[in-house]
């Protein structure tokens, strides 16, 4: 059996079948380095491909004084970071989402009081008394004066950016309050 280093001489001069038997050598080693460090098989499977595929493309860098096991396992756990930090990136993308659209739906609620039931109200109200001061005059203002933003923020001397974080997170707090008192939000 020839070493690594001549079948990578044959595949750069042109033997693509010599790069299916570096695959072949080498698939299972680098499907259980991924294995160990990503979270789903499916990932692992897509991960090893990729880093082959990307080996391919750079095989004319190859340096063919160190080995290639080592080589391709540098190659995956550069691909393996990249995945990881896409999941991540995904993951909270998802959460940003959710938290906007759930703070879309509470404030959607607490302009249109009409549509909530009786004791959802007296839960929101509840909640509300529960906020300090100055949070209390920022949703009143906001939800029951119905001013603009640009107007609280003269109003308490702050930017409209403050006004709507800090409604944000006022919204967030209330969405919690709620669902520990079994409303939901």
């Amino acid at each position: 059996m020839e070493d690594a280093k001549d079948t990578v001489r044959r595949v750069l001069r042109g033997d693509r079948d010599a790069f299916a038997l570096l695959v072949r050598r080498h698939q299972d080693m680098l499907l259980a380095y991924a294995a160990y460090r990503l979270p789903d098989a499916a990932l692992v499977d897509e991960v090893v491909q990729q880093t082959f595929i990307r080996a391919f493309e750079q095989l004319p860098d190859y340096d063919a004084s160190k080995d290639f096991g080592t080589w391709l396992r540098a190659i995956c756990k550069f691909m393996i970071m990249a995945e990881l930090k896409r999941l991540s990136r995904d993951r909270q993308n998802r959460e940003t989402y959710k938290d906007r659209l759930k703070g879309s739906l509470a404030e959607a609620a607490l302009e249109r009081p009409e549509t909530a039931d009786a004791d959802d109200l007296l839960r929101l109200r509840s909640c509300v008394d529960q906020l300090q001061k100055t949070s209390r005059e920022l949703v009143k203002a906001r939800y029951l004066d119905a001013l603009p933003l640009a107007d609280i923020a003269r109003k308490f001397n702050q930017s409209a950016a403050w006004v709507a974080t800090t409604l944000f997170r006022v919204r967030d707090v209330l969405r919690r309050c709620l669902e520990q008192q079994g409303a939901g939000a």
